[in-house]
């Protein structure tokens, strides 16, 4: 649904904008959302990241769940956020 694609984009856009997580290495996600739930998926450096990334995702108007299916791997670096599944629509 193109309203489901927005709402990604809008919080792609939220996290690459956010000062607390525009810095963050967060290729290693893949979001989708059905009808304002956002879910996450993939890998995170740390507990503390996931909870950042989160809470930001959850302050985005439209987003009324964020269903978190993610897992923590220290090892999930990168050179930071490079937008990896920015949606057309």
């Amino acid at each position: 649904m193109p309203e489901d694609r927005k709402t990604v984009r809008v919080v792609e856009k939220a996290l690459a904008e956010d000062e607390a997580t525009k810095e963050m290495s967060l290729e290693h996600l893949h979001l989708s959302a059905v009808a304002g739930v956002v879910f996450i998926d993939g890998e995170f450096e740390s507990v503390e990241m996931r909870e950042t990334v989160v809470g930001v995702m959850k302050a985005v108007a439209g987003v009324r769940l964020v269903r978190d299916r993610s897992q923590i791997n220290p090892d999930a670096r990168g050179g930071g956020w490079k937008q990896p599944h920015m949606h057309e629509g």
